[in-house]
């Protein structure tokens, strides 16, 4: 502090003793290599001559030109200006000597010219990114010195490539699929000297929460031909938007689906879509239900999430034929029964037939509740073989169907009963005839 009041008092001396009045520097702060234009403006307020002038730069600097002569009588209330130049070869705050000579003598003077070594550079407003999703990452440029024209450009795959700073501020996108350091590279002037620089920036990195896929079955067993209704949500627990979700559920070629494809358009973060689909099956055991979930980020890059649920089918169907009976007619025969719905959703369009020797007959309901059944009549002619069939469509108009042969009973013949007495009667006499002739033979 005492040096620098030490210097201000010489300055202030010199300059009112030799009428110097300034020294003008662009840029004012200069970075190693830096070229500064100045100008030196002497005013004098009488007559003087001034034989030259002469710079005595320290260590670090360089001037151009180091000196001047032969400048001449300098009228009063005029002035005088000279150009040079100034290079920084090292950073620090340097003190350059000019020495005027005058008629009058020679007058020192001094100017402060300063090299900064700290370069101007990127701040991340935040230091932790999330790996497998857009950050959206905002910057500032940190720099000891005014600097124009600004540009930084990420040495990684960002959007935008390069960065246009305005006041000082500047932001980009980028998806990091792996953890690693970031790199720019800032290209700025200062004054007329154009600088680039290399920075480095180390980062921390979370994992994405992705997209969760919650799947949700109504029940998680069932009936042959019956179905299942299914909730499936899919949440973005991103930190960005997601767009052209496509949902993609694939079952086995057994099985049955009420829908395939699902598309979203956009998925806000934090926000969610519930759809319902509906599920069976036509034939028995443990189902796996895959789901696909695909989507592209605002960088246009594609991710997938997947589920899968599992279910169990039971070796039933969902209609039974219950307690089929068979009355014989004099002209056919009448068969009644019961058809019950065991599943848990409705049964449409259900069609009983009784087929038997090339006859058939049907018997229709419209639709049968679920845990419900409703009795039916049919008539047919008499026949030898007789099989009931129930046809039905469930809610996603899928056809099923189940078969059961039906015992006809047998025709009971009375009258045929009771004239198979003589008969009997006859063979017993005959019988005894032959056991009499046998005894008679033996006894001759």
């Amino acid at each position: 502090m005492r040096k620098l009041i030490l210097i201000s008092i010489i300055l202030f001396i010199q300059v009112c003793s030799a009428q110097i009045v300034r020294v003008e520097m662009s840029p004012s702060i200069l970075l190693p290599d830096d070229i500064a234009n100045c100008k030196l403006v002497i005013e004098v307020t009488k007559e003087t001559y001034i034989e030259g002038i002469t710079f005595y730069p320290p260590h670090g600097l360089e001037v151009k030109p180091s000196s001047v002569s032969g400048i001449g009588l300098l009228s009063p209330s005029t002035s005088y200006e000279l150009h040079f130049t100034i290079k920084a070869r090292e950073s620090g705050i340097h003190i350059l000597p000019i020495y005027i000579r005058t008629s009058n003598g020679t007058v020192k003077y001094y100017t402060v010219v300063r090299v900064e070594d700290e370069m101007p550079k990127v701040v991340l407003d935040k230091t932790t990114l999330i790996l497998n999703e857009v950050n959206e990452v905002g910057f500032t440029i940190s720099s000891p010195i005014k600097i124009n024209n600004v540009i930084v450009k990420p040495l990684f795959n960002a959007n935008p490539r390069i960065v246009f700073i305005e006041n000082n501020r500047g932001s980009l996108k980028f998806e990091p699929t792996k953890p690693m350091k970031l790199r720019f590279e800032l290209e700025f002037y200062n004054g007329q000297n154009h600088h680039r620089v290399l920075q480095e920036v180390e980062v921390n990195y979370i994992e994405s929460k992705g997209v969760a896929i919650n799947v949700s079955p109504s029940y998680s067993s069932a009936l042959i031909g019956d179905v299942i209704p299914v909730d499936l949500e899919v949440v973005n627990l991103r930190g960005d938007d997601i767009y052209s979700v496509e949902i993609g559920i694939r079952v086995n070629v057994s099985d049955l689906i009420s829908k395939e494809k699902i598309s979203i358009p956009t998925l806000k973060s934090g926000g969610s879509k519930l759809v319902r689909f509906g599920f069976c099956s036509r034939d028995a055991g443990y189902k796996e239900i895959k789901i696909d979930v695909k989507y592209v980020d605002e960088l246009n890059v594609e991710h997938t999430e997947q589920a899968v649920l599992k279910l169990r089918i039971l070796n039933q169907t969902a209609l039974q034929f219950s307690g089929i009976e068979v009355e014989r007619r004099i002209n056919g025969l009448t068969v009644v029964g019961d058809i019950c719905n065991l599943g848990r959703t409705k049964a449409y369009n259900v069609m009983i037939a009784a087929i038997g020797d090339g006859v058939e007959k049907t018997y229709y309901i419209e639709y049968l509740d679920p845990s419900d059944f409703d009795s039916f009549e049919i008539n047919l002619p008499s026949v030898e073989h007789l099989k009931l069939i129930a046809k039905w469509n469930n809610e996603l108009g899928e056809e099923f169907e189940i078969h059961k042969d039906v015992e006809i009973p047998k025709v009971k013949f009375e009258k045929s009963q009771s004239s198979s007495l003589p008969l009997l009667v006859s063979i017993l006499a005959l019988v005894s005839v032959l056991i009499l002739i046998v005894f008679i033979l033996r006894r001759r």
